[in-house]
Protein backbone atom coordinates (compact mmCIF):
# COMPACT_ATOMS: atom_id res chain seq x y z
CA UNK A 1 0.00 0.00 0.00
CA UNK A 2 1.56 3.50 -0.83
CA UNK A 3 2.11 5.81 1.92
CA UNK A 4 -0.31 8.97 2.29
CA UNK A 5 1.31 12.37 0.66
CA UNK A 6 2.02 14.73 3.38
CA UNK A 7 2.77 18.47 2.02
CA UNK A 8 4.66 20.81 4.58
CA UNK A 9 4.95 24.07 3.84
CA UNK A 10 7.47 25.96 5.55
CA UNK A 11 10.41 27.92 5.08
CA UNK A 12 12.63 27.39 7.73
CA UNK A 13 14.58 24.44 6.38
CA UNK A 14 15.73 23.03 10.37
CA UNK A 15 11.85 22.60 10.90
CA UNK A 16 11.33 20.90 7.93
CA UNK A 17 13.39 18.26 8.31
CA UNK A 18 11.73 18.12 12.06
CA UNK A 19 8.35 17.21 10.52
CA UNK A 20 9.82 14.54 7.79
CA UNK A 21 11.09 12.76 11.50
CA UNK A 22 7.74 12.78 12.76
CA UNK A 23 5.40 11.78 9.56
CA UNK A 24 7.56 8.58 9.07
CA UNK A 25 4.21 6.70 7.77
CA UNK A 26 3.87 9.30 5.42
CA UNK A 27 5.46 10.42 1.73
CA UNK A 28 6.40 14.18 2.90
CA UNK A 29 6.82 16.58 -0.07
CA UNK A 30 8.07 19.80 1.36
CA UNK A 31 7.79 23.38 -0.03
CA UNK A 32 9.26 26.67 0.96
CA UNK A 33 6.89 29.46 -0.19
CA UNK A 34 3.57 29.91 -2.22
CA UNK A 35 5.18 29.32 -5.46
CA UNK A 36 6.56 25.86 -4.44
CA UNK A 37 3.47 25.10 -2.41
CA UNK A 38 0.97 25.66 -5.77
CA UNK A 39 3.73 23.56 -7.99
CA UNK A 40 3.89 20.57 -5.40
CA UNK A 41 -0.28 20.20 -5.11
CA UNK A 42 -0.43 20.11 -8.72
CA UNK A 43 1.70 17.74 -9.25
CA UNK A 44 1.49 15.64 -6.49
CA UNK A 45 -1.84 15.81 -5.23
CA UNK A 46 -1.22 15.22 -1.42
CA UNK A 47 -3.35 13.69 0.65
CA UNK A 48 -3.22 16.84 3.07
CA UNK A 49 -1.22 19.76 3.75
CA UNK A 50 0.61 21.00 6.89
CA UNK A 51 1.46 25.29 6.45
CA UNK A 52 3.20 27.67 7.98
CA UNK A 53 1.61 30.95 7.90
CA UNK A 54 4.70 33.04 8.11
CA UNK A 55 5.94 32.79 4.49
CA UNK A 56 8.04 34.78 2.56
CA UNK A 57 7.93 37.22 1.31
CA UNK A 58 5.84 38.07 4.64
CA UNK A 59 7.26 35.54 6.78
CA UNK A 60 6.87 38.06 9.78
CA UNK A 61 3.20 38.38 9.35
CA UNK A 62 0.34 36.24 7.40
CA UNK A 63 -0.44 37.64 4.35
CA UNK A 64 1.33 35.30 2.14
CA UNK A 65 0.21 31.85 4.34
CA UNK A 66 -3.11 32.81 4.11
CA UNK A 67 -2.67 33.47 0.13
CA UNK A 68 -1.21 29.89 -0.29
CA UNK A 69 -4.47 28.91 1.95
CA UNK A 70 -6.70 30.10 -0.15
CA UNK A 71 -4.70 28.46 -3.73
CA UNK A 72 -4.04 25.30 -2.30
CA UNK A 73 -8.04 25.61 -1.37
CA UNK A 74 -8.63 26.03 -4.90
CA UNK A 75 -6.29 23.64 -6.64
CA UNK A 76 -7.81 20.39 -4.31
CA UNK A 77 -11.12 21.96 -2.83
CA UNK A 78 -11.48 19.49 0.30
CA UNK A 79 -7.96 18.27 0.95
CA UNK A 80 -7.56 18.73 5.02
CA UNK A 81 -4.90 21.54 5.65
CA UNK A 82 -3.75 22.31 9.11
CA UNK A 83 -2.18 25.52 9.90
CA UNK A 84 0.62 25.85 12.04
CA UNK A 85 2.18 29.05 13.21
CA UNK A 86 4.90 30.25 15.45
CA UNK A 87 3.77 33.42 15.69
CA UNK A 88 1.69 33.76 18.73
CA UNK A 89 -0.81 36.07 17.63
CA UNK A 90 -3.79 34.80 18.60
CA UNK A 91 -6.28 36.91 16.18
CA UNK A 92 -5.49 34.65 13.13
CA UNK A 93 -6.72 31.36 14.63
Amino acid sequence: MSRPKLLIVEDDAALSAQYRWAFPNCRVLLAGNRREAEQVARAEQPTAVLLDLGLPPDAEGVSEGFATLAELNRISPGMPIIVASGQGQREHT
